[in-house]
Parts: structure tokens; C-alpha cells; sequence
């Protein structure tokens, strides 16, 4: 299986695909502004990453995205990050609906010392502090084998440690705090401080490292202040690893040799030292640490609605399209019998096909019928539709499921309630989607076979143990107020709903499709 990791910065994004074996294979860059609505953009990349490398996105196990704030323990939510307007407070949920496999959020600091824990110069230790020195300090610990936030959450924010009485003002609303004084942004304004306006700390550096004495005893200043700051957390951590990241640890000669020689004479030394260098991953840190998160699989399943067009009035079926589109039901249903695979017969595909000219949403066709393939033939299909075919219709399952795809739609299997769900075991890699029937099929208005909910935790099972956690799960049959939270619980995300809620007759289709999504908040 495959990973994703998520770089997200103040004005620039960079996202990446890992193998198994932590080996960064594909990334893209881009700024900020490019982006627009940030998940979407960030799934159009993973399936243009995957794509170019014939990777499948039933591939990917999950995604872990590296931002520049504070997030909650659980790595769901964003707690503050003023820095970047593109980010909202349920940024891993609105992503995990677009990726649908599970997403967590990690501070970028945090990020960039787990992934040299896991594939930098941390690896084989057992404690590893990272210091990103860019315009500001963040500082990320890994203590035992784990990201260490600190009991309120804020751990490794070295960079707001108070260093001067009165000082800079600092963005944290504080004054005098280490990184104005010793980060990107506190060089600058030493440099226009010392060597005049539009100065930079790459100047001052530079200055510094031409033997203008000034200069180098600014620098010398600010090396000795970080220093003091890093053999405090030394002293009191006792990590046996200390690795720099960041744009400023690229000027190794002027400032990252000299802390790290006055860090080794002055830290308190029992044994031996730690070790010390610059970061071996650079700047892509951040997105091996994300990637490589422990992640446990409490994904946001989306619940859709797919309303069963045979259970509307047959008379005034252009009305129930449009009730259908303004209750936020995702799938028109469409039931296809014959009278030969199941007792009964309805919807003639000529009617179907000129209601499919009559709404924008797409739609869910459930072929009860033999001779699948010529029914799929004459059925108008267009991408994003659902086609499911009963395992039992047709001895040529895998030719029913080809042509399907090729007419763009996605392709599903439908199971009875005495249909095992191991008969697919040939096929699944190909589906987008299990229909599992909850009742015999045929009939509209029955009830739940008494094993339904089981069957559906059987099926949701067994995709997961064969890595097919992104192919969704239908329930047909009997989606009632009461039931559809159960099936939703037992792993069904798509519900066919029609005389047991929506098209009820004592509420509107609005009311009853809104009933059904706040039952699954």
C-alpha cells in the first residue's frame, strides 16, 4: 500500500506519493494561491501523481498533512493557524471526504522531526529533536517512539521562549521572544538594524561570512542566544539525537557550525553527546513525517442518499426529479427487472433513459435481470453513474463489469441476502461498489431480512481485510428512519430509500431525506 503526505506551508503546497518501503516515488509543488478550494486541489494532484505512475487510488492507505498551526490531540482539527486563510477547522474531515481514505494533521515542525525518525538521521534513535530555523523557530520532539505534543498541546515552541526584557515585539503578541532575534525574520531586522534599510539576514550572513566584523559579531550574538536556548532543552530532554531544518541551516559555515560547536562545549555531557548535524531530508521533512503518521482508520464514511425513482407516483415522475435534486439526494435509484431474475417487472429502459435527460444528477441503475450485458447496452449511462449487476445474471461477470467501465460509470456487484460475499473474491479489485440486498429482491415495501445488518458488517469486513477500504457498500432494502443508521453503523455509506422514508406519506421528500442525514452526524 501506498501513502500520501501533505506539505502545507505559508505560500506554498507540495504533496507526495511513498511506497512501502518509505522511498518517495512522485511530488508536485505548487503556491498557495494556485490552489483554490484546498482538498479538491489536493485530490486532483493525488490522482494526477497516482496516474502518471499506474497507481490506483484503492492503493493508497492514507494521507497525513503537515500545516503550519496548532492542531488537537487527535490530529482532526485545526486549532489556530493564522497564518494561512486556505486552511478551515475540519480541513482532515473535508479532506478524507474528497481522498476517501483516512487523513491526520500534524504541526510542520512535528512533521519534520517523525519523518527524520523514520527515514533521516533519527532513524534507530530513541529521541530525536528537530529545530526548523526559517523566518520563525518551531521545534518538533519525538520522545520514545512518539510526536511529543505536551500536555496542553503547544510542546516544542522554543522559538517563543523570552530572551529579552522589552524586546521585538513578537506575532504571538509577546515581546522579546528567541526568534526575533535568532530566526530568518529576527536576522532581518538585525540586518536593516546594522547594515540599513532593505538589508536582509541573507546579507548579514553574507557580511559575516566575508569577515566584516560587525557583522560577525551580530551573528556570533544570535548563534550564542540559540545556543543557551538549545542546551537548556538538551539538558532537560536529554535526546540523543538534535538535527536542523529549515532555510537558515542551509548557511552552515556562518551559523549552523558555530551552534552546533557551542551547544557540544556547553551542554551538560554525563556519557556522551548527542548527535548533532543538519537534517538529512532537507526540506521534504515535513512531508515524510506526514506521510509515514501513525494513522488508525476512523475515515469519515460520507452518507449518500440514492432515492428509488419505482417508489415515486409513476404519473408524476418529472415532479419527484426535481423533489429528488432540492432534498440533496446524491443517486436517482433505478430498478431494472425483467420478471425472469426476479418476480416482477418495471421500468421499462426506454422511460428510464428519457428521465436520464431530465436531471443533472447522476444515476444508480440496479439491474435485477438476465442477459445483464445487453441491458446495460441500451441504458443511456453517463460518468459518474452506478451500474450493479447481480453475481447470479450472467456467466460472463467480468465482461458485464468491463463494459460498464467503458461507458465511464462505476461498476458494482449486487449480493443477495443468501449470496456470499466470498463469490466476489475475482472481481472485487475491479468494483467501486458492493450492492448488498437487505431484502429479496422484486418488491418494493419489505422488510429487513433478520441477518441484514450482519451481512453488511460481513461484506464491510471483508473488503477491509483485502485492502479495498475506498470500494463503498449499498444497502438496499427497507432503508427506514430507524434501519439506515444501523446499516451506516454496520459499514453501508449509500442508501436506496424510497417507501420506508422518503417517499413516505406523511412528510416531503426534503424533510425525509434531512431526517436521514442528521440520524448519520
Amino acid at each position: 500500500m501506498y501513502r500520501i503526505g501533505v506539505d502545507i506551508g505559508g505560500t506554498k503546497i507540495a504533496v507526495g506519493v511513498f511506497d512501502a518501503e518509505k522511498q518517495l516515488i512522485a511530488s508536485e509543488k505548487y503556491y498557495i494561491a494556485e490552489a483554490g478550494d484546498l482538498p479538491s486541489f489536493i485530490k486532483n494532484s493525488v490522482e494526477r501523481l497516482c496516474g502518471g505512475r499506474g497507481i490506483s487510488l484503492k492503493e493508497l492507505a492514507a494521507c497525513g498533512a503537515a500545516v503550519p498551526g496548532t492542531v488537537d490531540g487527535e490530529g482532526r482539527k485545526i486549532i489556530k493557524a493564522p497564518n494561512i486563510k486556505a486552511l478551515s477547522e475540519n480541513f482532515a474531515r473535508d479532506l478524507e471526504l474528497q481522498l476517501g481514505f483516512p487523513v491526520k494533521l500534524v504541526q510542520d515542525s512535528r512533521a519534520a522531526a517523525w519523518g527524520e525518525y523514520v527515514a533521516g538521521y533519527g532513524q534507530g534513535k530513541s529521541s530525536v529533536v528537530c529545530v526548523t530555523l526559517g523566518t520563525g523557530i518551531g521545534t518538533g520532539i519525538v520522545l520514545s517512539g512518539k510526536v511529543y505534543d505536551g500536555g496542553l498541546g503547544c510542546a516544542g515552541e522554543l522559538g517563543h521562549t523570552p530572551v529579552a526584557e522589552n524586546g521585538r515585539p513578537c506575532g504571538c503578541g509577546k515581546n522579546g521572544c528567541l526568534e526575533k532575534y535568532c530566526a530568518g525574520g529576527g536576522l532581518d531586522i538585525t540586518a536593516a538594524e546594522l547594515l540599513g534599510g532593505g538589508k536582509t539576514a541573507a546579507d548579514l550572513l553574507d557580511r559575516a561570512e566575508a569577515g566584516d566584523s560587525s557583522a560577525e559579531q551580530a551573528v556570533g550574538e544570535a548563534v550564542r542566544m540559540l545556543g543557551r536556548a538549545l542546551v537548556s532543552l538538551i539538558n532537560l530532554l536529554s535526546p540523543d539525537c538534535l538535527l536542523f531544518s529549515g532555510g537558515l541551516s542551509a548557511r552552515e559555515t556562518s551559523y549552523i557550525n558555530p551552534l552546533i560547536k557551542y551547544i557540544r562545549t556547553h551542554c551538560y555531557k554525563a556519557d556522551k553527546l548527542p548527535f548533532i548535524s543538519k537534517a538529512k531530508l532537507g526540506e521534504k521533512a515535513p512531508l515524510y513525517g506526514a506521510a509515514f503518521l501513525p494513522i488508525e482508520d476512523k475515515r469519515i464514511r460520507e452518507p449518500k442518499l440514492s432515492a428509488s425513482i419505482m417508489c415515486a407516483d409513476i404519473l408524476e415522475m418529472r415532479r419527484a426529479l426535481r423533489e429528488i435534486e432540492e432534498a440533496d439526494i446524491r443517486y436517482v435509484h433505478c430498478d431494472i427487472m425483467d420478471n425472469h431474475f426476479v418476480p416482477n417487472l418495471m421500468l421499462p429502459m426506454e422511460l428510464l433513459n428519457k428521465l436520464r435527460a431530465a436531471t443533472r444528477l447522476p444515476f444508480d441503475y440496479h439491474i435485477m435481470a438476465d442477459d445483464a450485458e445487453s441491458v446495460i447496452e441500451k441504458l443511456t449511462i453517463r460518468e459518474n453513474d452506478i451500474v450493479s449487476v447481480h453475481f447470479e445474471a450472467t456467466p460472463h461477470l467480468m465482461r458485464a463489469i468491463s463494459l460498464i467501465k467503458e461507458k465511464g460509470a462505476k461498476a458494482s456487484v449486487a449480493i443477495n441476502p443468501s449470496t456470499p460475499v466470498e463469490f466476489l473474491s475475482e472481481v472485487l479489485s475491479e468494483l467501486d461498489m458492493v450492492l448488498v440486498m437487505t431484502v429479496n429482491p422484486g418488491f418494493a415495501g419489505q422488510k429487513i431480512v433478520p441477518f441484514g445488518f450482519n451481512k453488511i458488517k460481513r461484506v464491510r469486513d471483508y473488503l477491509d481485510s483485502k485492502g479495498l477500504k475506498n470500494t463503498e457498500i449499498e444497502a438496499d432494502g427497507n432503508c427506514s428512519f430507524e434501519n439506515v443508521p444501523k446499516m451506516y453503523e454496520a459499514g453501508a455509506n449509500i442508501f436506496v430509500v424510497g417507501t420506508s422514508s422518503v417517499f413516505g406519506t406523511d412528510t416531503t421528500v426534503r424533510a425525509a431525506a434531512k431526517r436521514l442525514y442528521e440520524s448519520l452526524k
